[in-house]
């Protein structure tokens, strides 16, 4: 199963309720025969990329973090609500960054809030273009691959 995630490009954006329906509105008319789901919160979320997810690189130094130094920096950062500060020393150069900032082998990323489309077949060329009208703000796709 493919999803297709929308979500804003700032990790902390957080749309008033008219401009989050407007823009779950135009998704379900521009995607009519799939289903949609959607999730708000108030602190970032993960959104992975699902099964595509192998490996975590620094942005800075370009080393490959191991799964232990990635999960200790996921913890560190998250509470019972989502992340309450993406902002991490990295494990192998010891330097300021973010986990929005981390390279993930394949596109994930964070936000408080997304809209999910199961099993897209066609992508309208506008969509992101149309959505940043409506929402004042800019988005992005992650694609997210789920084996049954």
């Amino acid at each position: 199963m493919t999803i297709l995630k929308i979500i804003p490009t700032d990790p902390y954006v957080l749309p008033d309720e008219v401009t989050y329906r407007r823009i779950v509105n135009h998704v379900v008319k521009s995607f009519p025969k799939c289903e949609i789901a959607e999730g708000i919160s108030q602190l970032p979320q993960f959104v992975d990329c699902g099964d595509d997810l192998e490996g975590v690189s620094c942005p800075l130094c370009g080393a490959e973090l191991d799964s232990d130094d990635w999960s200790m920096l996921m913890d560190a950062s998250y509470d019972d609500e989502g992340f309450s500060d993406l902002n991490i020393i990295t494990p192998c150069c010891h330097k300021a960054s973010t986990l929005n900032d981390l390279e993930y082998n394949a596109p994930c990323a964070f936000s408080c809030f997304e809209v999910d489309i199961a099993d897209p077949k066609k992508i309208p060329p506008t969509l992101l273009k149309d959505l940043e009208a409506i929402a004042g703000f800019r988005f992005q796709t992650i694609v997210a691959e789920y084996q049954d």
